[in-house]
């Protein structure tokens, strides 16, 4: 049997795109092991909360804003307008890849060994057997199959743990140079985390990695896109990649429909997400926050700075405009 589209990954990015393709008519299959926990803080963001329906079946808590730390600074963002949702992540990737499979989408628990893209399709290698498609999308996050096809090979190294206490209401996060540490409330209990560009940090929990520095130079080929991880769809800033996952299987979705009905060339992806996805301003932000003393004077100003405080809520929370990211960006190289 020959598929119009095989994507490898069912998480965000993939179930979405297969939903979306499937639902259009399209002969489309799943492969994923479906036998490995995604190592995620679980949060679905006001950007994704303002563009999606959020389902009751996987959320544990909203939240409330944004707590930053650093060195015994601390800085609170209460949210004024907003809200962002805890999610139990096993939950929510289950809920997805439940919808896509309800459109019609075939899934195959096995573990892709290789692709090869012909002329006329894309050969797909599993444990089991060979698979054949139109069009591939590679939505298998930050993997060693990812890589070898374009994938992203810039990340940080993530070691997360539950701890059984009372939860609050507002997402935490102690920076430092190369990293930070993080705490999400969940239902009845915490998520603690901590990421590092120099290997796993030394405390106990399990283990994954993160994309940093944005996106991958080249996310299509002739038959074959990048979506999610994979792709490097993660804002180097605060480390989010749920709602970009998500955005880029529609993304993959709806230039794979338009490629299958002889309408468009897989470039138009690229054109469709750079128009789309601010990573930029995300990335300088990121690096003018590289070193001790200006994160220390970033963190002061959140907590004295009542413009400031709201000017980077509204980074956070994606209400920005060119105005505002330059008014951080003047602000933070005055403190340099």
């Amino acid at each position: 049997m020959k598929y119009d589209v095989v994507i490898i990954g069912a998480g965000p990015a993939g179930s979405i795109a297969a939903e979306k393709l499937s639902a259009s008519g399209y002969k489309t299959l799943i492969i994923d092991p479906c036998n490995k926990k995604k190592i995620c803080a679980g949060v679905l963001t006001a950007q994704y909360a303002r563009k999606y329906e959020v389902n009751e079946n996987y959320v544990e808590r909203k939240i409330k804003g944004v707590r930053l730390s650093f060195k015994g600074i601390k800085g609170e963002i209460s949210y004024r307008n907003t809200v962002e949702y805890s999610i139990n992540r096993d939950s929510f990737d289950a809920f997805n890849l439940a919808r896509a499979v309800n459109n019609g989408s075939e899934l195959k628990k096995n573990l892709v060994l290789s692709i090869n893209e012909k002329d006329s399709c894309v050969m797909i290698q599993t444990e089991k057997d060979i698979v054949l498609a139109d069009y591939a999308i590679i939505a298998a996050g930050v993997s060693e199959l990812s890589q070898l096809y374009g994938g992203t090979k810039q990340y940080a190294y993530c070691t997360q743990q539950v701890k059984y206490r009372e939860p609050g209401d507002f997402f935490e996060m102690d920076l430092f140079p190369g990293g930070y540490s993080w705490i999400v409330p969940k239902k009845d209990n915490v998520v603690s985390g901590t990421s590092s560009d120099k290997g796993y940090p030394d405390i106990p929990g399990e283990r994954g990695l993160i994309p940093i520095n944005g996106p991958v130079k080249r996310t299509f080929s002739n038959r074959t896109l990048l979506a999610g991880d994979a792709a490097g769809f993660v804002s180097p800033f605060d480390g989010e990649g749920i709602y970009y996952a998500r955005r880029s299987g529609e993304i993959a979705a709806q230039t794979l429909s338009r490629a299958i009905s002889g309408n468009n060339p897989l470039s138009e992806y690229e054109n469709i997400w750079k128009s789309e996805f601010d990573f930029l301003s995300m990335a300088k932000i990121s690096r003018l926050l590289s070193n001790n003393t200006i994160l220390e004077a970033f963190v002061r100003e959140i907590k004295d700075n009542e413009r400031f405080n709201k000017v980077v809520e509204d980074i956070l929370t994606k209400e920005i405009d060119k105005n505002k990211t330059g008014y951080i960006f003047s602000l933070i190289r005055k403190l340099i």
